[in-house]
């Protein structure tokens, strides 16, 4: 299950710590608690560090100009496990109705992936980015206050080893 990481606005960590990467081709049409129904943009992102993954969900809003993030209730992953929660962020996004393309990422060269990424929305502050695409949007599952407080321990231990 996945949760809202409602401190992070954006990603900045190293495009060398993303090892893949989908997004969607097309836009839907999606309404986030704070948010007024508007187009979004979904990601699919596998960040490695160390010994641990993150897969991290990400929505961004277009007329916001803003993204949503969505990590695994636990935080990171053993990267042996990171297919499985890879596959269930999968099915996340296209539960709202998404269609995920390979991005290709992990083959575009070394010298490349950074301004690639970079100029990703999800990459860029709120109301920053040059050119506003779309991300989605989910219902928020209610969860403990106890294990979101460790899923955001353990993603804040996990972006600070980067």
């Amino acid at each position: 299950m996945f949760v809202q990481h409602k401190q992070l606005k954006s990603l900045k960590i190293p495009a060398t710590k993303v090892a893949h990467l989908h997004s969607t081709s097309s836009s839907v049409q999606l309404s986030f608690a704070e948010h007024f129904p508007q187009l979004c943009q979904a990601y699919l992102i596998r960040i490695t560090g160390g010994d641990k993954t993150l897969i991290v969900v990400a929505f961004y809003l277009t007329e916001s100009q803003c993204s949503i993030f969505f990590v695994p209730q636990f935080g990171e992953v053993l990267h042996h496990l990171a297919e499985e929660f890879y596959e269930e962020g999968r099915a996340f996004i296209e539960s709202m109705g998404f269609e995920l393309n390979e991005t290709d990422y992990h083959l575009i060269p070394e010298q490349e992936k950074q301004s690639y990424w970079g100029g990703l929305p999800i990459c860029q502050l709120p109301g920053q980015a040059e050119t506003p695409p779309s991300a989605s949007v989910a219902e928020i599952e209610p969860d403990s206050i106890q294990l979101r407080s460790r899923s955001l321990k353990s993603l804040g231990r996990f972006f600070a080893s980067m």
